[in-house]
């Protein structure tokens, strides 16, 4: 009888064992947040191709195909783990299916890379024998794009993109309404760094008021507190003790002065910044600090 016994615990946990080890962990989708924050490469460098060249988003005009793609991945390409530096040019190599990862992002209607144009001479060259294209290294200069005014929708997300120069004087240079959709191609994609794709991008009318030297944005906040610093949760995400005791996180704009003003700040510290209330991503983003 106790044989038997024992065998029957055995078999039991044998298929116990199993059971658990079944089961997959799902991993979590990713948040409003994250999947916005994603697509500030791939924005930034559409705005700068659009605002230097004097271009509109056109995914179907060749030129604009593949300026845009110039901008983003000679930019951006060194963030992807298959992207490489060649030594002796100081060229990039991106393989083609890095390239059209990137073109993906680009393009919400993407449905192949086009054929280089003439224009690409020089800039561009695909390797048939590595299946990967050759371009030389881009530079984002002094200026930076902020995404603000973010809003989901049934498929996606809509924002406004904001190009700052980031020189001694902070001013807003130009701002583009921008339309994502989620990006369908990401679940296929192992470590997909784009979890959106750009379907529109259209320039607007921005006043800017300019810099004024303090760390601040031209936002009027909505409040104004004094906090303890505990530490940051990501690049754009900082953890604070409130007056009454709370612990709440705050947004900022990574890259932009008030990031910098954070950033240099010790556990510990006591800080005054304004802030503002996002109703579209429940998220309060901090755009004024003392």
């Amino acid at each position: 009888m106790k044989k038997l016994l024992a065998l029957f615990l055995a078999c039991t946990m044998v298929l116990g064992l199993a059971a658990c080890g079944g089961k997959e962990e799902e991993t979590p989708s990713p948040s409003a947040e994250e999947a916005v924050a994603s697509m500030t490469a791939p924005i930034d460098a559409l705005a700068r191709c659009m605002l230097e060249n004097d271009m509109e988003y056109d995914p179907e005009d060749p030129d604009f195909f593949w300026t845009a793609l110039y901008y983003f991945a000679g930019a951006y390409g060194l963030e992807h783990e298959q992207v490489e530096e060649v030594p002796d040019t100081y060229q990039l190599k991106v393989p083609k299916s890095v390239m059209e990862e990137h073109a993906i992002a680009l393009f919400s209607d993407y449905e192949g890379l086009m054929d280089l144009p003439s224009i690409m001479k020089g800039n561009v060259s695909y390797d048939p024998d590595e299946d990967a294209y050759y371009l030389s290294r881009g530079d984002i200069g002094l200026s930076e794009t902020r995404l603000t005014n973010v809003a989901e929708t049934n498929e996606g997300y809509t924002l406004v993109a904001e190009l700052w120069s980031t020189g001694p004087e902070e001013d807003l240079i130009a701002a583009w309404d921008v339309t994502l959709i989620r990006n369908t191609f990401s679940e296929e994609i192992e470590n997909p760094l784009y979890l959106c794709s750009v379907s529109s991008m259209k320039q607007i009318e921005k006043e800017s008021s300019g810099g004024n030297g303090s760390g601040n944005s031209s936002e009027t906040p909505d409040e104004t507190i004094t906090a303890i610093f505990n530490g940051l949760s990501d690049s754009h995400t900082v953890e604070v003790t409130l007056p009454d005791g709370g612990i709440q996180a705050f947004q900022f704009d990574a890259g932009s002065e008030v990031a910098e003003k954070i950033s240099s700040l010790q556990e510990g510290d006591g800080f005054t910044f304004g802030y503002i209330a996002d109703t579209a991503t429940g998220a309060n983003r901090i755009v004024s600090i003392k």
